[in-house]
Order: structure tokens, then C-alpha cells, then sequence
């Protein structure tokens, strides 16, 4: 759309509505009027807009959260039947908690 066809279009919304309107643009990441003129344009029956999902291996992510849901299920035992926690065991739960925090920042960069 060139910038000379476009036209203002002013509106008014209460100081709670604003709120929740940019709340969830942040959420979906993306700016405010894009996020109205679409919503307009899909109610005036206009095509909108579609964003394109990427493909996720859902079995290999599924598969990977057990493994870490197995290991934390083997902290949590060992820190609950009252052994003590040796430097060692710090270091292996900090190196897993930081590959849960790659792998869950591979998974949104996929979304």
C-alpha cells in the first residue's frame, strides 16, 4: 500500500482498553495499528494477513522434555531423601537448567 492512499482514522478507547490492546500486541509482537487494521479489514471480510507456522518436530521435542523431566525428577529425589548436595551435582543441574534455557530459546525461535 503506497503511503499517498492511506488515510487517518482516529477512534477513542478507554485507559483499560488501551492497556489490554497493547498488552496483547506485545504478545503477539507486533505493532499496534497493524494489529487494528487487520482486525478491521478481517471484519469488513478483506483477506488479512496470515503468518506462516514453522514446521516443529513435535515428536523430538516431546521426547526431549521427558528427558529433562526425567533428570529433574532425579534432582528432586535425591534432594528430598536427604543426601547431601555435592559441588558436583551443583555444577551438573546448572549446566542442565542452562541447556533447558538454549533449548527452550530454540523452540520460540522457531515460532
Amino acid at each position: 500500500m503506497n503511503s499517498n492512499n492511506k488515510s487517518r482514522v482516529v477512534f477513542y478507547l478507554s485507559n483499560q482498553d488501551k492497556e489490554l490492546l497493547n498488552n496483547h500486541c506485545n504478545i503477539l509482537q507486533v505493532r499496534t495499528s497493524f494489529f487494528v487494521r487487520n482486525c478491521v479489514l478481517e471484519k469488513l471480510g478483506k483477506p488479512i494477513l496470515e503468518v506462516s507456522k514453522t514446521n516443529i518436530e513435535v515428536k523430538q521435542y516431546t521426547g526431549e522434555l521427558i528427558k529433562i523431566g526425567v533428570n529433574l525428577n532425579q534432582i528432586s529425589r535425591k534432594l528430598n531423601s536427604g543426601s547431601k548436595f555435592m559441588i558436583a551435582d551443583q555444577k551438573t543441574v546448572l549446566d542442565q537448567i542452562s541447556a533447558i534455557n538454549n533449548h527452550i530459546l530454540q523452540i520460540k525461535s522457531q515460532l
